[in-house]
């Protein structure tokens, strides 16, 4: 019987959390309807995460697609809110889901929390802002839109997400924390000082990305997007539970 979800796990070279990544999927509790794809570099080599995903999506069966890296984890109950969400809109029109994420250190614990209600209005003119393995979407809407570009590094999932809201469509955000974002010292996407030829990379590619989907970063439209999220407690909340966390020294 086909899953209702495909996960891939894009690796390559050394994987010290892919345990807890396993883990964490396997405690969602889906059986299954859970397929797990592992994208290994090392057996099958690749270009890059771009094409690793491609690869790991065109061997899936499931109704639903999404990523998961292997350092991250996804948070308990992530899965039963998205089944559920697809169970309420089965007789709607609904392709896309996206939920929150937090962000933890190499043992677990809450650094911090980025909630939002995703209101459509606060990315006019700006770039689609969901983060990657947050979101869950259709075979067909992955199909239609082709999937991601090889030729991007850091920029595919924005990519992505233009494309889907190109085609139409756009997502149904979820109140719940759905992935732990790992930040650690062997993290590619942890916050560090680049090297002046990384940094001139990086600009090019989102400079490309945002000519490629006509966006126009403005000042006038960032302000309008933070007061958005203001006036309507992404931000507060995402301190609370941030606060709440920390406090409580949970891990996730």
């Amino acid at each position: 019987m086909r899953p209702l979800f495909s996960c891939v796990i894009p690796v390559k070279g050394e994987r010290p959390f892919m345990k807890e990544a396993l883990a964490s999927l396997a405690a969602q509790g889906m059986g299954d309807d859970l397929e797990i794809i592992v994208q290994d570099a090392d057996v099958e080599p690749d270009c890059g995460q771009s094409d690793a995903l491609n690869k790991g999506f065109a061997k899936a069966k499931g109704e639903w697609l999404f990523w998961l890296n292997a350092d991250d984890v996804l948070l308990h109950g992530a899965l039963r809110a998205v089944k559920r969400c697809v169970e309420v809109w089965k007789f709607g029109s609904l392709d896309w889901i996206a939920g929150n994420m937090m962000y933890i250190d190499a043992e677990g614990k809450v650094i911090d929390c980025r909630w939002d209600r995703g209101w459509k209005c606060a990315f006019d003119g700006l770039p689609v802002q969901v983060y990657g393995p947050s979101s869950f979407f259709r075979r067909e809407l992955w199909d239609k839109c082709g999937g991601f570009d090889t030729s991007l590094r850091v920029c595919m999932d924005v990519d992505l997400w233009m494309k889907f809201r190109e085609h139409g469509h756009w997502f149904k955000r979820l109140p719940q924390y759905v992935w732990g974002f790992r930040r650690h010292d062997g993290s590619l996407t942890k916050s560090r000082t680049k090297s002046p030829e990384e940094q001139m990379r990086q600009d090019a590619e989102v400079q490309l990305v945002h000519a490629r989907h006509g966006v126009k970063v403005t000042c006038r439209r960032l302000w309008r997007a933070r007061v958005i999220r203001l006036l309507n407690g992404s931000y507060l909340k995402g301190l609370v539970d941030t606060v709440r966390f920390q406090v409580s020294s949970l891990k996730v």
